[in-house]
């Protein structure tokens, strides 16, 4: 059976399962969902995923969300290298670590900014919720890219090892997002060596990130 995975170009944790099906030649059929467009909360997605949210797979009869959990069951179901999530408990143990600490700092930040910065206007959200959002925002990221720099002072990639984990898919599609947010990672020379450096290992990098480079191209217009 072929796997069916639901995806919007624009969202990080889709691109980041998106990368890990191509670079590893898993074959499934793409089925675009728009978030922007409201798509994910109608009957039939809710259908694929209860929760109304994306990316989901769908694997036979076994239906899936949350991108770190698929990443997670897509190395366990199609047996893929040990270095996208590792056979050995501890260094596995850090890969973990990565995806969930993911949740409440890098992302939290990120989208703390994208929702003032990006959904703000669109939404016509009061200044003062705006000005909030910012501050927090910015407060978070600078404490995540702090942190992440040090590690990657120390190692090559974010959980440690000698090669990409999914933590590293994860955590780079967030990292290059940070422009929509109004942010970056100029002031933090490891992180972006390791976004440098892993980028060009990710086979499919340019075709994922084609739709979402369309959207950072209009906004520098």
């Amino acid at each position: 059976m072929v796997l069916h995975l639901y995806i919007d170009w624009l969202s990080q944790p889709c691109r980041a399962v998106a990368m890990l099906l191509m670079d590893n030649n898993i074959e499934h059929q793409v089925h675009e969902v728009s978030f922007m467009k409201k798509e994910t909360q109608s009957a039939a997605y809710k259908e694929v995923n209860p929760a109304g949210k994306l990316p989901s797979i769908v694997d036979d009869d076994f239906h899936l969300g949350e991108s770190h959990t698929i990443m997670r069951y897509l190395c366990t179901s199609r047996n893929l290298p040990d270095h996208y999530y590792p056979n050995d408990i501890k260094q596995r143990a850090k890969v973990d670590y990565w995806l969930d600490w993911h949740h409440l700092n890098l992302r939290h930040g990120s989208l703390c900014l994208i929702k003032a910065n990006f959904f703000g206007p669109i939404k016509q959200l009061p200044q003062q919720t705006i000005d909030e959002l910012r501050k927090e925002g910015d407060n978070v990221l600078k404490v995540a890219l702090g942190f992440m720099d040090e590690t990657l002072g120390k190692n090559n990639y974010i959980a440690g090892g000698n090669q990409i984990s999914i933590a590293d898919i994860a955590l780079i599609c967030e990292v290059t997002a940070l422009p929509v947010a109004g942010a970056s990672c100029e002031d933090y020379p490891n992180v972006q060596a390791w976004l440098k450096r892993t980028s060009t290992e990710i086979k499919s990098w340019d075709q994922v990130n084609m739709v979402f480079n369309q959207l950072l191209a209009s906004r520098k217009k």
